[in-house]
Formats: structure tokens, sequence, C-alpha cells
């Protein structure tokens, strides 16, 4: 199955703080299809966040979410106009986003999967690079499916 959709990338999207950015991702996540109950989405998001930060470093966050309501394994990118507060392990503000929503059936699996694959993706400084260069949508899934691969 393919994870990475150029319709499911949002570029310099005007959100301004982290619940602001769950309900956009929310919304979408309902909006594309991907979930069939955006509050319950929303409340995930929420309650993984307060196991610990989803914001890891140079302004990158991998929140997901892990539910029923959810219908196949999907990846959301934002990228943000600026940069929000996120409690981020470095203490920088957040402005580039990879949501991983995967369905509770395939919480062990798929889950740990995508999220190790974009977590060492996110680690490697020339990705890191070109991720920040690109300016369009084809750009950014061409970059992710060269690092993660098409098929999860």
């Amino acid at each position: 199955m393919t994870i990475i959709h150029e319709e499911n990338i949002f570029l310099q999207q005007p959100l301004d703080s982290q619940v602001e950015a769950f309900k956009f991702l929310a919304k979408q996540t309902f909006c594309l299809g991907i979930a069939h109950d955006e509050k319950e989405v929303y409340q995930k998001l929420l309650e993984r966040e307060k196991e610990g930060t989803t914001g890891i470093m140079s302004g990158f966050a991998i929140p997901h979410a892990k539910s029923q309501t959810i219908n196949e394994p999907s990846m959301i990118i934002v990228t943000l106009n600026k940069g929000i507060e996120w409690n981020s392990l470095d203490r920088q503000s957040v402005d580039f986003i990879f949501a991983l929503f995967i369905p509770d059936s395939e919480a062990g699996t798929t889950h740990l999967k995508l999220l190790s694959l974009v977590a060492r993706s996110l680690m490697r400084k020339e990705v890191t690079e070109q991720l920040r260069k690109a300016k369009s949508k084809t750009e950014i899934a061409t970059i992710l499916t060269k690092e993660i691969g098409e098929d999860i």
C-alpha cells in the first residue's frame, strides 16, 4: 500500500498552536477519507502527545494516532508558515509535521515500522535539508518516497 500521496501534503499552513495543528490534521483525516470520526482522531492525537512529546529535532514533529476509526495506514504532511511551540526534545518550535494515522488492527506492526522509517529519515541532515528546500508537494513526495519507499 502506498503511504505517500501528494493530496495528503499541505504547504505553508497558517496554524498558530499544537491544538490548531491537531484539529487541522483530524479534519483532514475525515475530508480525505482516512478516518470516519474526526473528533476521535483529534482525541487520539491529544492522548498520544500527553504520553510524551512527538516533537523531535530541528523543527520536525511526528504526531500519530491509532484508532478503530482510521480506515487505512496513512500519513499527512504539513508545513507551517511559522514555527509553533511543541515542547520538542530540542526546545525548537515546529514547522514541519509528519502525522501518522494507523488502524488499531495494525498498531504493533505497520505503526512501528512507519514511525521508525520516518524518524530514521529525519535524523539524517541531508534528508531534512532536502525537505526544507522543497518548494512543492511533488518534491516532498519524491524525497520521502526515495527515503522510506512507496509501500509499507
